[in-house]
């Protein structure tokens, strides 16, 4: 069974075709539409030109489903609301529609980590974070859209982060792969001549941020030191919560992850003790960018 799989971002739509084996046979990717009609006439024009390729349409959304409804309803870096139904000769029995952090959970655990754990949280580090938590080997979805990890509460700074979708101090207002980027950018402007401003000159990556091989100047560094900070309190927050057993780290950051993985764990380290337990293992996706494509054709075979 072939799926035509979709990805999509507060930036990006990701998709490609994945067949019964996980592979992505193909994949690529456009600029996300600003409003429902054009978004359709985006998903339509990808429909048709792949017309006769694929037997089910499954699509990964960041934000709230109603996998009922096949409907989108809101999300803090997607804010309008689409109805799947819309699309050219919908089928609801060849349509599937879920949470891009649920969908990514779900392709990490079952394709890689399900012999070994059976607790997993992914978080997928992009425009936003998203998240999606694996317990005693089910995708937890609470009452339909568990898994919020980038809008839970934990800012421990006191600049006041305002998130898109209202609050102040989300997890992904001062933590997403978009604000290593606007940090980066801030920065090389500021000093121009640094270590960092040219190497992010280079790649255009946030995450060189996180590259200890850059010697930073003392703001640099606090600005990093920050980031990490901001990190690993919401890593810690979740584990005392859901007593996971793993962190999967993915999304565009996953690509060139440098040494954020070390520089977290280097923070619980010094920080946090955990008497009688074991702070989860931290990992970077093994699909990379690809975890929401995979991931959203696996549900739809699941279902």
């Amino acid at each position: 069974m072939n799926i035509l799989s979709f990805d999509v971002g507060g930036t990006s739509i990701k998709y490609g075709i994945v067949n019964a084996q996980s592979e992505v046979i193909f994949k690529k990717s456009v600029p996300t539409p600003k409003d429902e009609t054009n978004f359709l006439e985006t998903v339509n024009e990808i429909i048709s030109s792949n017309e006769n390729s694929f037997d089910k349409i499954s699509i990964a959304m960041p934000g709230f489903v109603n996998k009922k409804e096949s409907c989108y309803t809101y999300g803090a870096n997607l804010k309008y609301s689409i109805d799947f139904k819309k699309i050219n000769s919908f089928d609801s029995s060849k349509f599937s529609i879920d949470n891009d952090g649920n969908v990514a959970a779900f392709s990490e655990f079952l394709l890689h980590y399900s012999t070994k754990f059976s607790n997993l949280i992914m978080l997928t580090f992009g425009t936003g974070i998203g998240g999606g938590i694996i317990s005693d080997g089910k995708l937890l979805r609470g009452s339909g859209s568990a898994g919020e990890i980038g809008h839970m509460l934990s800012s421990s700074s006191i600049k006041e982060y305002k998130c898109n979708c209202g609050k102040k101090g989300c997890f992904e207002a001062s933590t997403s792969a978009a604000v290593w980027t606007k940090e980066c950018q801030r920065l090389s402007k500021k000093y121009p001549q640094s270590d960092l401003a040219k190497k992010f000159s280079e790649d255009k990556l946030g995450s060189i941020l996180f590259d200890k091989t850059i010697k930073l100047n003392n703001e640099e560094e606090e600005t990093r030191n920050e980031i990490i900070t901001n990190i690993s309190n919401g890593l810690v927050s979740l584990f005392e919560i859901f007593d996971n057993e793993a962190f999967v780290l993915g999304g565009s950051m996953s690509e060139k992850p440098y040494d954020l993985v070390d520089l977290i764990i280097e923070d619980v380290t010094n920080r946090f003790n955990f008497p009688s337990r074991i702070f989860p293992a931290i990992l970077v996706s093994t699909q990379r960018g690809e975890a929401g494509i995979v991931g959203a054709a696996l549900i739809a075979q699941n279902e």
